[in-house]
């Protein structure tokens, strides 16, 4: 695995991201929690220079601790509002991070995020969006402007969230269907690539952005 395998390169974000939410977060311990976070961050790099195999890398008692951290740092946010279930995501990412290494060399951006098959159980229009209850086993609201992608069963690139007008999207819908009701693996993720042009480009977007 190589520094800037696109795994290391989407943690290495959220824990900026985390670090820059810190001071907004409603959590009691303040202090402790943003030295679990350097924690992480020191830890990270142990991990992005260990130039070993991915699945190796799964192994690696660094990121079973940054995993094992970043569980318990997510039980500290109780808050729902954009900066709540943001620092939520970027620390579910670090905990799954062992778990995305198995997946072995990546090429894709795309390949580094999980990516959900489920059923749209409800929409609400939005102007000129859709607001929608995405069932995958568990819940998501995700918004689209596409309403012949508001209804059956859809798949949804599971990405940080994002703000429409008063509403908050937490994925990505992507014009790909599964029979599966639950996580794509790596090669299910493969065979859907044709439809991931968009989610790319956002990942992408995302690693480059400064603010």
């Amino acid at each position: 695995m190589e520094p800037k395998d696109y795994r290391i390169l989407l943690a290495e974000k959220g824990v900026e991201e985390i670090k820059k939410l810190s001071n907004s977060l409603r959590i009691l311990k303040r202090k402790e929690f943003i030295a679990k976070i350097e924690e992480i961050s020191a830890k990270l790099q142990t991990v992005k220079y260990s130039y070993m195999p991915a699945e190796e890398v799964a192994k690696l008692e660094e990121i079973l601790k940054i995993s094992e951290i970043s569980s318990k740092l997510r039980k500290e946010i109780q808050q729902r509002d954009l900066q709540g279930l943001t620092a939520d995501y970027w620390l579910e990412y670090l905990e799954n991070l062992p778990e995305l290494m198995k997946r072995g060399e990546i090429m894709k951006i795309y390949e580094a995020i999980r990516f959900f098959s489920g059923d749209v159980l409800s929409k609400r229009k939005l102007d000129r969006l859709w607001l929608c209850l995405f069932d995958c086993g568990f819940k998501l609201e995700v918004v689209t402007n596409s309403e012949a992608l508001a209804v059956g069963r859809r798949v949804v690139a599971y990405l940080p969230p994002r703000k429409f007008g008063e509403v908050i999207s937490r994925g990505m819908f992507v014009e790909a269907t599964l029979e599966k009701k639950g996580e794509l693996s790596i090669e299910e993720i493969r065979k859907i690539s044709r439809s991931l042009g968009e989610v790319e480009a956002l990942l992408i977007s995302l690693l480059s952005s400064k603010g």
